[in-house]
């Protein structure tokens, strides 16, 4: 595999990462999201999300990393502060291209999102939700020794309810070198 470029998303990125967003939504989450949000409506709500979140970065308060391989992304992280704070930092999207799941990409973004945490709110935690039927990416973070601390039903886009856990790390100096190593 050619070198993998790591470079922080810009504006200009919108479209490229929501496509990403869209595609790793469909093959992650068939079965627990309606066919017709995830074939019809994903697109435009991606889109949506990512021209916001793009077009007015706070660079101290969000972090939106991209993986590209020859110019084209195949991964991406983003961590939000302001996001329920008083989890501390939010992981709010790992998310790779999925033909290159399973290459370690998603660890060194996992790690690239790890010490930015640990720069920009070196006393905070990190936590993120998954679904609960998501058992590929529970086993990616059961690996780094997340703990699940709580258990909820979210509201998703595509009008459905499903249960997702909140996994939590309080030592990041520990995840960072877990996923180095």
């Amino acid at each position: 595999m050619n070198q993998i470029i790591f470079r922080t998303a810009t504006a200009n990125d919108s479209t490229r990462v929501a496509a990403l967003h869209s595609a790793s939504w469909r093959n992650a989450y068939r079965g627990m999201l309606p066919d017709s949000y995830l074939d019809q409506e994903i697109d435009d709500e991606r889109l949506q999300l990512w021209q916001q979140r793009l077009n007015r970065p706070d660079p101290q308060r969000q972090y939106v990393l991209l993986a590209e391989l020859e110019q084209q992304p195949i991964g991406f992280v983003c961590v939000l502060l302001d996001e329920e704070p008083e989890w501390g930092a939010c992981l709010d999207n790992l998310h790779m291209h999925p033909a290159y799941k399973r290459h370690g990409i998603g660890r060194q973004l996992f790690a690239h999102a790890t010490d930015w945490v640990m720069s920009s709110e070196p006393a905070w935690p990190l936590h993120l939700l998954v679904f609960e039927a998501n058992q590929q990416a529970r086993r990616f973070y059961d690996n780094y020794k997340g703990q699940v601390v709580e258990r909820m039903i979210k509201h998703m886009p595509g009008n459905v309810a499903l249960p997702v856990l909140r996994y939590i790390w309080r030592d990041l100096g520990g995840l960072a070198a877990a996923l180095r190593g």
